[in-house]
């Protein structure tokens, strides 16, 4: 069987099998790279995200594909070289990303039986073993954290080792279901293709926009939690904006609220598994104060929330 592995410094290692052959031939087939984008690949053990970004140095087609994802700015930022990452002073965000890794996120939705994300991939860091915990996290000792990329400087990523994950989690994407967005299968799938993992990192590393965009960003965002952690910036309760929001679903399927606040409703109604009749568990939840009206008291929880949510469309 041809295999393909992407390689250090930009290579593209194709390896022919012939059955009258003792030894595969092999090839270093980086210039024409654009040509393999539909061809299943393996990473080399020792790769790194700047070997990635290389390849399209020495394949410059490949811009043609992936310059609506901004690779032109994300290359020429990560040809001025690699810099050590930020410090912040915190232990657990010091301890920085040991990896970056590649990963499916499959998204099922039960009830339709629709699936959705299927072809790319996502990218986040994987940072080293935690000998504490690191409780501003929710991670334990002997655990590892997680993080997001797409706000960090590509030049402090150059170096990290990039891996792909063959663990699979398929979650529920239907909005309605109380098990939204949690893990509703397990597989594996160990085949991805060259055009995939340049995707996958370039989706990622420019959520926002090129360099000098997500820069802009990141500063904002900076400015704004500054503001939040000095206690001069407006801010509106959550609460509140979701009040507006579900005013006609509640207008439409309750008889009352009493003197129930409509966000403890809220809470309680996403709460109840998607097979229980609403009426009587939000009768119970609420001492009877909170009554639903006949038509819609025995809907099962899910379908309910389905039409609450269609009531304000």
């Amino acid at each position: 069987m041809d295999t393909l592995t992407l390689g250090p410094k930009g290579s593209l290692i194709r390896r022919d099998f012939d059955r009258n052959a003792d030894e595969p031939v092999v090839r270093n087939v980086a210039e024409d790279a654009v040509a393999y984008l539909f061809e299943p690949v393996d990473l080399h053990p020792d790769l790194t995200l700047w070997d990635i970004l290389k390849l399209f140095d020495v394949c410059p087609e490949l811009h043609a594909v992936f310059r609506r994802n901004w690779s032109v700015e994300l290359c020429e930022e990560a040809s001025k070289g690699p810099l050590p990452p930020q410090k912040s002073g915190n232990p657990a965000d010091d301890a920085g990303i040991e990896y970056l890794e590649l990963y499916w996120a499959w998204a099922l939705d039960t009830h339709s039986q629709t699936w959705r994300s299927m072809h790319g991939l996502e990218l986040h860091g994987i940072g080293p073993v935690l000998e504490v915990d690191a409780k501003d996290y929710g991670v334990k000792a002997g655990e590892r954290i997680k993080w997001s990329v797409s706000l960090t400087p590509v030049r402090e990523l150059l170096k990290l080792p990039l891996r792909l994950s063959e663990e699979l989690n398929i979650t529920e994407d239907d909005i309605d279901a109380r098990g939204y967005g949690k893990a509703v299968m397990k597989g594996r799938c160990n085949e991805v293709l060259l055009g995939q993992i340049i995707q996958g990192i370039l989706d990622d590393l420019c959520f926002h926009g090129g360099p000098e965009k997500t820069a802009e960003i990141s500063d904002s965002l900076r400015a704004q939690m500054a503001e939040i952690e000095a206690g001069t910036a407006m801010l509106t309760p959550a609460d509140d904006l979701f009040e507006e929001l579900d005013r006609p679903g509640f207008d439409t399927l309750f008889e009352t609220l009493g003197d129930v606040r409509p966000a403890e409703v809220r809470h309680a109604m996403h709460g109840i598994d998607d097979d229980t009749p609403i009426g009587p568990a939000l009768d119970s939840a609420f001492g009877g104060k909170v009554v639903v009206k006949e038509p819609f008291r025995n809907r099962p929880g899910r379908e309910f929330r389905k039409l609450f949510r269609a009531a304000g469309r």
